[in-house]
Formats: C-alpha cells, structure tokens, sequence
C-alpha cells in the first residue's frame, strides 16, 4: 500500500493517468532509471521522488546533479522549486553560493555538476538524484554510489534521462539485469500534460533514429551507424574491470620491468566539458593499463602525462599536435621527457589530419574488431558505443556524446608500430587508401 508520503508526491505531480511516473516514484530498488523523451515529465518527477524522501526523513542529506551548472539552475533546480511546496523549502532556503538547500524539517541538498566527477567525492548522503544523467561521465555515478552511507537513511540513487546511445546508462540499467537496478523507458507521448500540438511539432524536425531518441525515449545511435561492432563491443563489456585506484589516474596493471608501454594523449583547452585524454598500452601485449580523462588545463595535463609515462618505464608518448596540443608538448619539453613522437625530425607531437585520421582510426577498429586492442575502461567502451558514421562518411562522436578516449587509444595504437625507438617515429602517409611508412 503506498504511504501517505507516496501520495502527496503523486497529487503534487497531478499523476492519476501517468502511470510510468507512479511506478518511478514508488519504485522501491536502491538504483532506479527514469528515461523518456523531451518532455516526458522526468524532472519533475525526479524533483518528486526527492520530495518524499526529505519529507520521510527528517535529516536526510541528498545530493541533485546535473552535467553542468547552467543545466543544473536553468532546468533542475528551477523544476524543483515549481514542484516543491514553498512552506518546506522554496527558493529562499537556498543558499546560492554554496548551492545548498536547507529544508524546514532539517533535510537538506547540495546541488553539484558532475563536470569534474572527483569534486562529488566527500558527503555522506542518503540519497542522489542525477538530472540528464546520460551526459555525465559513468565515474561520476560510480563515486555518488559510494557516497551513499549516510547513517539510518534509505542510501538510494536515481537517474533522470533522456537517452544518449548506448552510452553507460544503456549498459548499467538495460544491457544487464540486477536486483538493485530497475528501468522505467517510456515515450513522451505519455505525458497528456504537454501542449497539444508538442510532439507534432517534434515529429516534423526528428527523423528517424534521432525522434526515437529523442520522442520515444529509446536506445539508440544516433547520427549514423556504430563505426564499432556493438556485438564486439558487449562482449568486451562482459570482461571490462573497475581500475585498481581513483583519482585521476585510472590503472589496471601496475608498471611491469623491463615491458615497453606507449601513451596517446588527445587534448582539450580544459574548459567547460571538454575533456583531454590519455591512454596507456602495453606493447607487448596491447592491453590497456592506465588511463587519464578529465577537465584539465595543457600545463596540468602535461605534469600528469609525465608522470604516467615515466611511470610506465618512460613509456613512448604521442601527444596530439593541434591546438591545446602545442601547449601540452611545449611543457613536456620543458620538462625533458625523454621519449616524445616526433611527427618530422625535431618537431615532435602525432599530427592528426585528413590523411592520418582515418587511417588510425580504422587501424582502432580493426585492433578492437580482432580482439588485440585489450580494453579495460568501461568509459572508453561507452565512447566507441557511441562513435558513429554520419551521412558525409565521417566517423565522429555521436550528438550529446565524447570521444576523447577513443582518440588518444587511437593514437597510442600508432605508437606500437615502432616501440623500441626512443626518437620518435618515421611518419606514415596515405596513398591511394594504403598506408606507407610507420
């Protein structure tokens, strides 16, 4: 029988014909996914759900999370505070500087962007809501899962979503079937609140795929065809591990004497959502060992890249020669790493153009298709599930998704083709579809 507590979150949500969003709010797994379209009321319900478990236990500290902080107070705090009675916590309860909520029973909130996942670590909560979970990282629901210890609280989390491919949110509440984990998917069309003329509308923009996507809620790529064989890639799921250590360095296997490793670094300005990425391999036998993602500056990059691959027995480092990329390889000369790619002599960086690209990248493709690349990352494999072809023939991140890791293992993958050289490598070139040199 649902309690009272479950009701006054349905008469607030207005949900006697909504039936996907009272299985949501009633849903009694620790580990919950709500997802649908545009429109499909998940924010409203996700700020419900919230509600009732502040209301049912005074005290409770919880956590609301969204990709960035402007979607976190344009969309779900702004949601949440049309859905919340004023008399318990409105908008005036809100400290906004340190974007806490205090509530008038002694339960509270703190709203986080999972931006940088590591800043979620540190408060014992109750309970984490993450809004359009989808398009944050998988770390960031691993670390609020261990978050969840707060004492005498319920400890659950949920997500509220749109979907985006087959990305981390597909493989932790669909691709497999846990006790604690339940999948609520429904299409926006459910939602009888919504304008009339709302999906019409849609229908005559969305095409295909993406108003699957986008209307019905449903898991799938977007923008063109996996460029990775999904059934290739759930089998590398059945084998991927957690690493050893958090932080922002992610191993699985600890620097071996006398192996040979090599690195591939894609970089980013380290602003906004724009990661940088780098790859550790182990030559011998193409495992991957370590791996760095995650919103930093070039020179912050650069330590961290130095570090790694001079922990990995000064592993052979190709660091991608474009923008940020500049910055990251003049630092590391500064540092004198002693084993650096040179794209020509005396010019070191892996240049990344119209003639390399696709060659690296089906040269990936190839490693992953035949099972010689090891993948070991989950979030690696979330970007090639979403790494697609699109209409022009380009192969890139699909809308909404990342693909900094598959980058940077593309190029560690260049780095094999001469390991044992401390210089650098001979450069390849493209003729004629066929790849020459290297």
């Amino acid at each position: 029988m649902a309690t009272a507590t479950e009701h006054r979150g349905e008469r607030l949500l207005a949900l006697p014909h909504f039936p996907k969003q009272i299985e949501f709010l009633r849903a009694a797994e620790p580990y919950v996914a709500l997802v649908t379209g545009v429109g499909g009321g998940k924010t409203r319900a996700g700020a419900a759900k919230a509600l009732m478990l502040c209301i049912a236990h005074p005290g409770i500290l919880g956590m609301v999370a969204a990709p960035t902080y402007k979607m976190l107070s344009d969309a779900t705090v702004r949601t949440l505070f049309e859905v919340w009675p004023q008399e318990f916590a409105g908008p005036g309860n809100l400290n906004k500087g340190e974007m806490h909520l205090r509530c008038a029973n002694g339960s509270e909130i703190l709203f986080r962007s999972t931006e940088d996942p590591e800043t979620l670590r540190g408060p014992n909560l109750g309970f984490f809501w993450m809004d359009e979970g989808a398009q944050s990282p998988l770390l960031a629901w691993q670390i609020l899962q261990g978050r969840l210890r707060q004492a005498d609280m319920p400890h659950c989390g949920w997500v509220t979503t749109t979907p985006q491919g087959y990305n981390w949110v597909y493989q932790e509440f669909d691709a497999k079937h846990r006790a604690d984990y339940r999948l609520i998917q429904y299409s926006a069309r459910d939602n009888f609140f919504l304008p009339p003329d709302f999906i019409r509308r849609l229908e005559e923009s969305y095409k295909d795929d993406f108003a699957l996507q986008e209307i019905e809620g449903r898991f799938v790529i977007t923008s063109g065809a996996c460029y990775f064989q999904v059934p290739v890639l759930k089998d590398y799921l059945a084998v991927a591990q957690p690493p050893l250590d958090s932080g922002p360095v992610h191993r699985w296997q600890k620097a071996i004497v006398g192996r040979n490793y090599v690195m591939g670094v894609d970089c980013a300005e380290g602003l906004g959502a724009d990661n940088s990425a780098a790859i550790v391999v182990d030559w011998q036998t193409g495992q991957e060992v370590a791996e760095i993602c995650g919103n930093y500056r070039p020179d912050e990059l650069a330590r961290l890249v130095f570090d790694l691959g001079s922990e990995y027995n000064k592993a052979m480092l190709g660091v991608e020669r474009q923008g940020p990329g500049l910055a990251v390889l003049q630092k590391l000369a500064q540092l004198h790493y002693p084993r650096l790619y040179n794209y020509r002599p005396d010019v070191p960086g892996w240049l990344t153009d119209s003639g390399t690209r696709p060659v690296m990248l089906a040269e990936l493709e190839e490693a992953v298709r035949q099972r010689t690349f090891g993948i070991m990352s989950r979030a690696l494999l979330d970007e090639m599930f979403s790494f697609v072809r699109i209409k022009t023939g380009r192969v890139q991140a699909a809308e909404g998704a990342h693909d900094d890791r598959v980058m940077a293992a593309a190029i560690a993958w260049q780095m094999r083709h001469q390991p044992g050289s401390g210089i650098g490598f001979r450069p390849f070139v493209v003729r004629d579809g066929k790849r020459i040199g290297g």
